[in-house]
């Protein structure tokens, strides 16, 4: 009998989420299943082998939308190829992207859970802890601060006028995930017991934290504008406000 099947579980549900060759087709269940996949790694590697990746900011993001999904409301995504034009670069192939509102309603639902009345004598307490996780979360994602400012506009589909035409903005949680996978994998290496797993043999030398996508992961010239919608990457010649 196989041990530790929570890790072949974590590795296939990631691989089921991302595998380019079924990019054009849409499995309603696969962001939800490795979403909580990835919750229950974190919990296991943690309880059996004090290994802690919950202190990571790509994991507290992405706890963040699964806590919503889980509990709240749907989490809806698309995947598509990046779309890039002349002068510009991606770190990356593939966008997996969800409502810009969707992040920030998931933002508000773990504040609006961590958090007490001002008069609650644990307010500061909870203050201290729900700063710590947003300012670890503004790490890995550099609009966070953003988000926060404007929570309301944020949470109320945030739209923008591009070339004439309004778009919902969107949220991309390609880099996240990527990115905890080779955190993942790096620290099952270094887990004896999780070492000789097929799963973790068979990984390629590219699953290493050592390949991540920095948070600056587009270059472009002054000219282009590309803006993260829910239908992808848009160029925009002319960017207006949607009133």
């Amino acid at each position: 009998m196989k041990r530790h099947t929570f890790i072949d579980r974590y590795f296939e549900s990631q691989r089921a989420l991302l595998r380019l060759d079924t990019i054009e087709e849409h499995d309603v269940n696969s962001l939800f299943t490795y979403l909580n996949n990835l919750h229950s790694t974190a919990d296991k590697l943690k309880e059996l082998f004090d290994c802690n990746i919950k202190d990571h900011p790509d994991f507290k993001l992405l706890r963040t939308i699964r806590n919503y999904f889980h509990h709240v409301g749907d989490v809806d995504h698309i995947r598509m190829f990046v779309s890039i034009e002349e002068n510009v670069q991606f770190d990356r192939v593939q966008h997996l992207i969800i409502p810009l509102e969707t992040f920030a309603k998931s933002v508000k639902s773990f504040i609006d859970n961590a958090m007490v009345p001002q008069n609650d004598r644990q307010y500061q307490k909870k203050l201290k802890f729900v700063s710590k996780e947003m300012a670890s979360i503004s790490e890995c994602y550099s609009y966070n601060n953003d988000l926060l400012t404007n929570m309301e506009v944020f949470c109320n589909k945030p739209s923008l006028k591009l070339d004439g035409v309004v778009h919902e903005l969107g949220f991309d949680m390609y880099r996240f995930i990527f990115n905890i996978t080779n955190l993942i994998a790096e620290r099952c290496r270094a887990i004896e017991e999780l070492a000789g797993k097929p799963t973790i043999i068979e990984l390629g030398d590219e699953y290493s934290v050592s390949n991540n996508i920095d948070r600056i992961d587009m270059f472009c010239t002054p000219d282009k504008k590309p803006i993260t919608t829910t239908k992808g990457m848009i160029y925009a010649r002319h960017v207006e406000l949607a009133i």
